[in-house]
């Protein structure tokens, strides 16, 4: 398998189960982006997203930006860390 790294550490939305932040990756194989939780002890579980990314922000952009911020502003984007901090669209595989 080939991943590359795009983001590390970021903090999970729906924290209660653990104190653990994850790293976004992209498989190269399967061609999709994938979030591996950084974890030393528990549960550890690796996510995929349920749509594509074009498909997340052209119908959540808002929700996701206004859960990340609290304020939107017009110059606001989604990040691929943001659609996975905000959970709603994220499944475990």
């Amino acid at each position: 398998m080939s991943f590359k790294v795009i983001l590390q550490n970021i903090e999970l939305a729906d924290n209660t189960t653990n104190d653990n932040t994850f790293d976004v990756w992209f498989d190269e194989r399967n061609n999709r982006f994938i979030a591996i939780e950084n974890c030393k002890q528990g549960r550890c579980f690796k996510y995929a997203l349920t749509d594509s990314i074009e498909n997340i922000i052209k119908d959540h952009e808002y929700d996701i930006l206004k859960y990340r911020l609290g304020r939107v502003t017009k110059d606001d984007e989604v990040t691929i860390g943001d659609i996975f901090m905000f959970r709603k669209f994220n499944k475990i595989i």
